[in-house]
């Protein structure tokens, strides 16, 4: 290893390349995840442990979780299962978060929850409830199915209010741009994201004040291509005294291990 790792982290052999990845392991938030799930099996040995999704989307460590008798509740539609939580059951939270609606529904159920929400998934969401507070529309760099997405958007419309939409890269990040600069056809773009925006969302309204967050599991470098784009079209619509005289709010995400 230390071999491949001096060599710029490439072994050649004949007719063999390997490749040694700079960056692995797993980042702090999903150490911390696994660590409580051990020790809250420890605590509550005689009751029904249930996950509500993966833990962390990693095959090995959900056998594992699996082999301490923690059931998963996901059913075949991909949904939690949650109607028949009773109180003496401990319900596991992954270090993604969950959807407002479905904590709530979770914590009507009277169960024991062992929340395992990493700190960075809550810093984006704090970012986008204070978007919405201030009516900036949360521009979300992320993938428009995934858990942490779903649990970050369920927060970006704050009270009601706030607006949020999804950019998966850097091209859909420029199609933004180009609307924020009034080009492009207005339907052929809620086409385009149809599925990755807030109900009610207005391109020609709601691209007024706009704020950037992500999904903490997303490339930084990705991320923060997305963040050079929006700001230079802000500017290119607004000019340069008048976006300065707003609170247009362009945020920087969290740091994670993948975030490279």
């Amino acid at each position: 290893m230390k071999k491949i790792r001096a060599n710029s982290f490439v072994l050649e052999r004949p007719g063999t390349t390997i490749r040694l990845a700079r960056e692995f392991r797993f980042c702090y938030g999903v150490e911390r995840a696994i660590d409580l799930d051990y020790a809250a099996r420890k605590v509550f040995l005689e009751a029904q442990f249930c996950l509500v999704s993966e833990i962390i989307h990693n095959p090995l460590v959900n056998e594992h979780i699996a082999a301490l008798g923690i059931l998963n509740l996901l059913d075949e539609s991909g949904r939690p299962k949650v109607e028949d939580l009773q109180p003496d059951d401990v319900v596991i939270v992954p270090a993604f978060g969950l959807e407002i609606s479905l904590m709530e529904q979770i914590r009507q159920s009277g169960c024991r929850i062992v929340d395992t929400t990493c700190g960075d998934v809550m810093s984006v969401w704090r970012r986008v409830r204070k978007n919405a507070e201030e009516q900036v529309t949360s521009i979300i760099h992320d993938k428009a199915a995934d858990e942490e997405t779903r649990a970050t958007v369920s927060r970006a419309i704050g009270d009601g209010a706030g607006h949020f939409l999804v950019v998966f890269d850097v091209e859909e990040a420029e199609l933004v741009c180009e609307r924020i600069r009034g080009g492009g056809n207005r339907a052929v773009f809620l086409e385009k994201f149809s599925g990755k925006y807030s109900e009610g969302f207005d391109p020609d309204i709601h691209l007024a004040r706009i704020g950037v967050a992500n999904q903490t599991t997303m490339f930084r470098a990705k991320t923060e291509a997305v963040q050079r784009l929006l700001p230079e079209a802000m500017l290119a619509r607004d000019g340069h005294t008048k976006i300065s005289g707003v609170s247009t709010r362009f945020a920087v995400p969290p740091r994670t291990t993948r975030m490279l």
